[in-house]
């Protein structure tokens, strides 16, 4: 796509920034819709000059306005270039049919059904003061709980092949202020906090959130966490229910996420808090 489509752009995003908030966030920072880096290219489905259609190619495809003929036309361009992507995600209709015309042989994983939350209200339970931004003092607390949440989330480890990778991005989440948590080595109602494999430290995670994506009116909260040892026990709400606060404090309205429909301990904690399905996405993971 070009820069004369970057209107056309805007207005489409804007039909449901619950879905289009990682390209809203790159809009806000280019400026433009000629979108075109090493993290991926923004390519469009034209009828004649006008574009009906657009997708996010690189580490992650992603579909804007898309239709299972636009998708024909994509599935045609990636099949002849070979896979290089990672996953597809957005609306659960057009990933799935887009995964249908791909012939990139048996994918790793398939979440074919993920509630779209968001709330853009305050949160309906009360907030845990003790949940803060995390330094990057903090890292090798962190670390272990990232790696845990990752793998339960996604069913495979994020350091299978190696450490370095995923330890920098969890840095960078930390470095860039985006990591939520409650660190302690007592429990609420008074006690330690029970220890688990992972780590050997006395003080350890109790609650943590990542703000993966950030735009200027809305956010996409990923990986939610909550130490095994203390699940159903109110944290993973009050924790969540902070990090709503604390983001609407900073001036984002909308606090969105996504989760695995079967997961439905996480998604009764999410609507204690207050937040309301919006759609639904499906994930495939190669």
């Amino acid at each position: 796509m070009g820069h004369q489509h970057t209107t056309w752009l805007k207005s489409q995003l804007a039909l449901n920034p619950c879905e289009n908030v990682y390209l809203i966030s790159l809009l806000e920072v280019t400026g433009t819709a000629q979108l075109n880096s090493p993290a991926g290219t923004l390519y469009g489905v034209f009828d004649g000059d006008r574009p009906v259609a657009a997708y996010w190619v690189g580490g992650n495809i992603i579909p804007v306005t898309a239709s299972p003929g636009t998708n024909q036309v994509l599935a045609e361009m990636l099949n002849a270039d070979g896979r290089y992507s990672c996953s597809l995600i957005g609306d659960r209709t057009i990933i799935l049919d887009l995964q249908s015309r791909l012939n990139w042989g048996r994918a790793r994983g398939v979440r074919e059904r993920q509630p779209l939350l968001a709330l853009s209200s305050d949160p309906v339970v009360e907030p845990d003061e003790a949940v803060v931004r995390a330094t990057l003092d903090d890292l090798h607390t962190i670390y272990p709980a990232s790696i845990d949440m990752f793998t339960k989330e996604v069913g495979f480890s994020p350091i299978e092949d190696g450490e370095s990778n995923f330890l920098a991005r969890v840095r960078g989440i930390i470095r860039c202020k985006n990591c939520y948590a409650r660190i302690s080595d007592t429990l609420p109602q008074g006690g330690p906090v029970p220890r688990w494999p992972a780590t050997d430290r006395d003080e350890q995670v109790l609650f943590k959130a990542d703000i993966g994506i950030r735009a200027r009116r809305i956010v996409q909260v990923q990986g939610v966490w909550v130490h095994p040892e203390v699940r159903m026990q109110g944290l993973g709400a009050a924790g969540m229910a902070a990090v709503v606060k604390r983001t609407r404090d900073k001036g984002h309205t909308t606090v969105s996420l996504y989760a695995n429909d079967y997961n439905e301990a996480a998604l009764r904690m999410y609507s204690r808090v207050g937040f309301e399905q919006v759609g639904t996405f499906a994930t495939v993971m190669y």
